[in-house]
């Protein structure tokens, strides 16, 4: 008897089709006509005609009804306010961007952005709107037709909300409940009225739970082609959602939690083979991963595509993609191979890496010299000349040219104020475990801890590295005296250094840490033997970043 009972409480000789836990069959998923339940439970009644035929009417009508009401809430004399208001400030200026094709940088993925400038399209604006907050829409923008037309995506939310609640099979009373709560909430109805991507944001949060409720309730027609068509819907919302801001990832685990445990109950199934359930997992994979991947990755492409123009964002790219840009100066009649006496700007790259940069401001501790940093907009004080060191003969402009290359000990002098770029053994001001950088002494005052050697790192248009090219070569500098290398990371330095980013020499030596890699944005030299550059020509390489 108790081999009997642990026989049984092992699950060893029970029946082959037996399930591993107590998982519902998939067909007792299958949806039911609403209240066919309660039917069988309580008597019938003769049915009222009028009544009977708002049942059958009931799940178009409602919808209609909602609709309008939410037209009026989020439309009605939308363009009362004349004035940039609130965020409408930025996201308006990026869709300017899109319709002056000009590149911006911005932390939000494009999509939502992209579909504020198809609004402004629509409605004959031009994009030389600046969007200053609190600012007068002047008459030639017809910012009521954009909020319109933001506030489109907004009214959908309600019949979706309407839909979703019956595929997940609420009753009618619990249906209406949630369309209008749907309907009547404040901040839905508030954000909807402005130039903005939240409306957009909770449109396509509302098509991935509606159309990932259809499909769960086809799992007991799986692999028909209307589950096929859910499925992929279902995926196609994700890559919206998340195209137009980072925090649709959360519908995205809402989804991927939901499909973990879908398939758990699957595989403690045993009537079911293990070919069906990888097919069951291969669906997903396609449908709620690859699917979502690629809608991503192609507001993208679109992005990318319609921002051909140089614009206020170009400095946070790298110096290739910067070239590439219509209407760019980086490259622009730049010579090619680097000399010395060549005037140059040195560009991070790391990410959103910015320029080498000095000015006469001082470190208020430490060295309390000159300061070293990293900045993104393009001045003067970005300008630095190339020197020999002070072991080599001082530079003569006559003499033949001395290009630069791996290896090369070399001097970088400020153009503004004539100063060599040095480091001590002083600690940074924010990263302690590095060395200052600064800029001291002169043209003929100085001494060995004004060196910097090169290191080339690599070359995306040549293999020859006994010459630095413009945009091209990525190189390290190293402090031959400290053993260190110049770096910026993204430590920005306190109100004295305006908020700049933080120049240092770190000590470890780590090829791979590109916050350690430069190169030559920009290039000038009086001198005419010095091959010019051409972007176009990296371009057909295919050389982009």
């Amino acid at each position: 008897m108790a081999e009997m009972d642990s026989a049984s409480s092992t699950g060893v000789n029970l029946a082959p089709d037996m399930r591993r836990r107590n998982v519902p069959h998939i067909e007792g998923l299958r949806r039911k006509p609403d209240g066919t339940e309660e039917s069988k439970r309580k008597p019938q009644l003769k049915a009222n005609p009028s009544v009977s035929i708002l049942d059958d009417w009931e799940p178009l009508i409602m919808p209609i009804l909602l609709t309008a009401v939410a037209i009026f809430t989020r439309m009605y004399r939308i363009g009362r306010s004349n004035i940039v208001t609130w965020d409408e400030a930025h996201f308006g200026k990026f869709g300017s961007h899109y319709l002056k094709r000009e590149f911006y940088f911005d932390v939000h993925p494009p999509l939502g952005k992209m579909l504020v400038g198809l609004s402004g399209y629509l409605a004959g604006y031009n994009g030389s709107f600046e969007f200053k907050s609190g600012e007068k829409y002047p008459e030639e923008v017809n910012y009521t037709f954009m909020r319109v037309f933001n506030a489109a995506f907004g009214v959908v939310c309600v019949p979706l909300a309407y839909y979703t609640a019956r595929e997940l099979g609420f009753r009618r009373a619990t249906i209406w409940l949630v369309s209008l709560m749907v309907l009547l909430e404040n901040s839905y109805a508030t954000i909807s009225r402005f130039i903005l991507l939240d409306s957009m944001l909770l449109c396509f949060t509302f098509t991935t739970t509606l159309c990932w409720a259809k499909f769960h309730r086809l799992q007991y027609a799986s692999f028909s082609i209307e589950w096929f068509i859910w499925l992929f819907l279902t995926g196609i919302s994700i890559g919206c959602v998340c195209s137009v801001k980072w925090v649709g990832f959360f519908c995205t685990a809402l989804v991927g939690l939901y499909t973990i445990e879908d398939l758990w109950n699957k595989f403690g199934d045993l009537k079911m083979s293990e070919v069906v359930l990888a097919k069951h997992l291969m669906a997903r994979v396609v449908g709620l991963i690859i699917i979502p991947v690629l809608v991503y990755v192609f507001s993208f492409y679109l992005h990318f595509l319609v921002l051909e123009n140089s614009g206020p964002g170009d400095a946070q790219m790298s110096s290739l993609f910067q070239a590439n840009l219509r209407g760019t100066e980086v490259g622009k009649d730049s010579p090619l191979e680097i000399a010395l006496g060549s005037r140059v700007t040195l560009k991070n790259m790391g990410y959103g890496g910015g320029l080498l940069h000095s000015h006469i401001q001082t470190y208020p501790e430490g060295s309390t010299q000159q300061q070293v940093t990293c900045y993104h907009h393009k001045d003067a004080n970005n300008d630095w000349f190339i020197y020999p060191s002070r072991r080599e003969p001082e530079y003569d402009p006559s003499a033949p040219l001395k290009f630069v290359g791996d290896g090369d000990v070399i001097r970088l002098i400020h153009g503004q104020t004539g100063r060599n770029l040095h480091s001590h053994a002083i600690s940074a001001p924010i990263t302690k475990s590095h060395y200052e950088v600064s800029c001291y002494g002169n043209v003929t005052i100085g001494d060995d801890k004004d060196h910097w050697l090169v290191e080339v790192v690599d070359d995306v248009a040549s293999k020859d590295r006994s010459k630095i090219r413009t945009l091209t070569t990525a190189f390290r500098l190293r402090h031959p005296v400290l053993g260190c290398y110049l770096r910026a990371g993204n430590v920005n330095l306190p109100q004295w250094g305006f908020k700049q980013i933080e120049t240092t020499c770190v000590k470890e030596n780590k090829p791979s840490d590109v916050y350690t890699h430069w190169n030559v944005e920009s290039h000038f030299n009086d001198r005419r033997k010095l091959q010019s550059l051409n972007p176009m020509h990296l371009q057909r390489k295919g050389i982009d970043y």
